[in-house]
């Protein structure tokens, strides 16, 4: 599917292309910035049960307050009127935590097993790409642009659970409760597609306010090695996969400090939704099952500063 879309977005940008190659740059801006970014992802399965029933919400794990220090690069190309953008960033994870609830009755009802863990290491990954074009506008004593833009993206987010702490326990059906050793299971999350949406500033002076806002269709997948599972296989334990959308909305400000430079702060928020996908558990023994993947709910927060440079 991925790559299905990504062939009609570079069917559907062929016939700019060659205005593209034809043009010269106008102007070219290089951006690199620093921040914190705080993430939160949960997903839950449907299934069946110990007692062989089956359960709408089996298994449900959420990460919270997923804070990293980020790192984002950034390169914008206007020719003529033809607008290319690319961006990339990478969060380096150093606290967070997750809650790992499982359920024998519909509906999140009689939770039989809960463990509380640490999600303190792991990376966060973005890649985008655009093309638009630009229309410009006079307006209060300045200047408004507006690019109308589609591009691809792909955003991984590598996750862990460490330092297990049994909170809930049901005698023969899970551990004791209190502190567990050995936990070190992973989850990889990428979603990744088609979006458009449209870039907007207004500048007067050395002042530059800008936004962005993008509608995403994303393909969801997911692997996971749940390590302290002996009935699971390692290193893939299971996979899921979905489809979903999402939107990712940016705002801040510039201020030229030099000829060529100036300074930017800003935020970025993204809020993603996958449904109606699939759990596939791959077990030691050989073989494979399949359960409802009900929902994935990704959301972000960022928040940065750093330098432009123009030339």
């Amino acid at each position: 599917m991925i790559k299905q879309l990504a062939s009609a977005i570079a069917a559907a940008s062929i016939p700019l292309l060659p205005l593209c190659a034809h043009a010269a740059p106008e102007s070219q801006e290089l951006s690199i910035s620093i921040g914190k970014r705080s993430d939160n992802l949960d997903w839950n399965i449907a299934g069946l049960s110990r007692s062989g029933d089956f359960v709408n919400v089996l298994s449900e794990l959420t990460w919270s307050d997923v804070e990293s220090q980020e790192i984002r690069g950034s390169a914008r190309v206007f020719m003529n009127r033809y607008f290319l953008k690319g961006e990339a960033g990478v969060g380096f994870i150093t606290g967070g935590v997750n809650q790992d609830s499982d359920f024998l009755n519909n509906n999140r009802t009689f939770e039989y097993s809960r463990s509380n863990n640490s999600s303190d290491d792991g990376t966060v990954w973005d890649l985008s790409g655009g093309l638009g074009y630009l229309y410009e506008f006079k307006a209060l004593g300045g200047r408004f642009d507006l690019i109308p833009i589609a591009g691809l993206s792909y955003h991984k987010q590598n996750l862990t659970l460490t330092d297990g702490v049994q909170t809930i326990s049901t005698p023969g059906l899970t551990g004791p409760l209190g502190p567990f050793s050995g936990l070190h299971s992973t989850y990889e999350a990428r979603w990744a597609g088609p979006w458009a949406g449209a870039d907007f500033s207004y500048q007067r002076g050395k002042l530059k306010v800008y936004g962005s806002f993008e509608y995403h269709l994303a393909y969801y997948l997911a692997q996971a090695n749940w390590n302290l599972r002996g009935d699971f296989a390692h290193p893939v334990s299971f996979e899921h996969w979905a489809t979903g959308k999402g939107i990712v909305f940016s705002a801040g400000t510039e201020y030229n400090i030099a000829r060529n430079w100036s300074f930017a702060a800003g935020f970025e928020a993204s809020d993603f939704q996958a449904t109606d996908g699939t759990d596939r558990t791959y077990f030691s023994g050989g073989g494979a099952a399949d359960t409802p993947l009900n929902e994935v709910n990704w959301d972000s927060l960022s928040g940065f500063f750093g330098f432009n440079y123009r030339y």
